[in-house]
C-alpha cells in the first residue's frame, strides 16, 4: 500500500513536469492539428480537454492503467476474509468472544482507509508538481479540480471495493474470489469504454460503475456530479451491507 502510494504520487510529479515542457514546446496545439476532423468530432471537448495542461495533469486519475491497478489494489484488499477462512484463519479468530460483523467492518475500514490514502498521495504528488514545476505562463488547475478528481476516484474505488467484498463474503477461496471480482471488473470497464463509441452498449454500460466516473468531464469544468456519486457510494454500501449478512450466516 505505502509502495503504491509512493509510487503514484511520484507519477504525478512527472506528469506535472512532463505538461510543462509540452505547454513550453507549444505541442498540445501540434498534436490537436495532426488528429483528423472525425475523430475531433468523435471525441467532441475531451479530446481538448485531453491536450491541455490540466488535462495531462489529470491523467493519472483518468488513465485505465492507473485505475485498473488501483481496483487490483482494493480487491486484494476486499478478498481478505476469503484468505481467512481458506487458510482457516477465521476459525481462530471466531473461536475467541468475536463477532462476525467485526471482521467485515476490520475489511472494510482497511478498504476504504487504504483506497484513501493511495488516492490523498496522489492529490498531495500534485500540489507538490505544480509547485515545484508548474510554469507561470500555464493555465494551472484549480485546488478544487484536484480535490474533485481525488474524491471522484475514491468513489468508484469504494463502489467496486464494496462489490469485491461481498465476493469475498461468500467465496471460500481467495484466488477465485480475486479472479471473479477482477474479471468482472474488467469486464464492466470494457463495456464502459465500448459505449462510448458504440450507441447499442450503452444501455449494458449503465451497469458499470465506470460509467459514473468521467474525470474529463470535471477537467473542461463541469461541476461535481452528485449523482453519479451517490450512485457509486450507493453501491458501494449496499454490497458492503450484503457482504456484512452473507458472512454472517455462511458455513466458515
Amino acid at each position: 500500500m505505502a509502495i503504491a502510494a509512493a509510487a503514484l504520487g511520484a507519477f504525478q510529479v512527472l506528469l506535472c513536469l512532463a505538461a510543462r515542457e509540452l505547454q513550453r514546446e507549444g505541442m498540445f496545439q501540434q498534436i490537436l492539428g495532426l488528429i483528423p476532423p472525425f475523430a475531433r468530432e468523435l471525441f467532441g471537448p475531451v479530446l481538448v480537454s485531453m491536450m491541455s495542461f490540466p488535462g495531462i495533469m489529470a491523467l493519472g486519475y483518468y488513465h485505465v492503467a492507473i485505475v485498473a491497478v488501483l481496483v487490483g489494489l482494493v480487491i486484494a484488499i476486499a478478498t481478505e476474509p476469503a484468505g481467512e477462512v481458506e487458510t482457516g484463519f477465521a476459525d481462530l479468530v471466531l473461536a475467541r468472544a468475536v463477532p462476525r460483523g467485526a471482521v467485515m467492518t476490520r475489511s472494510i475500514v482497511l478498504l476504504a482507509g487504504g483506497a484513501a490514502c493511495v488516492v490523498a498521495a496522489m492529490a498531495v504528488g500534485t500540489f507538490f508538481g505544480l509547485w515545484l514545476v508548474g510554469p507561470a505562463e500555464a493555465s494551472k488547475p484549480a485546488s478544487s479540480l484536484v480535490w474533485k478528481l481525488a474524491f471522484s476516484l475514491w468513489c468508484v474505488l469504494a463502489c467496486w471495493g464494496g462489490v469485491s467484498l461481498a465476493i469475498g463474503a461468500a467465496a471460500r477461496r481467495r484466488a477465485v474470489a480475486a479472479s471473479m471480482a477482477g474479471s468482472a471488473a474488467a469486464a464492466l470497464m470494457l463495456v464502459d469504454y465500448l459505449a462510448r463509441f458504440w450507441k447499442p452498449a450503452r444501455g449494458a454500460a449503465r451497469l458499470s460503475p465506470f460509467h459514473y466516473y468521467n474525470p474529463l468531464d470535471l477537467v473542461i469544468g463541469k461541476p461535481l456530479p452528485l449523482g453519479d456519486i451517490a450512485v457509486l457510494l450507493g453501491t458501494g454500501a449496499a454490497t458492503a451491507a450484503l457482504a456484512y449478512l452473507v458472512f454472517a450466516r455462511r458455513d466458515l
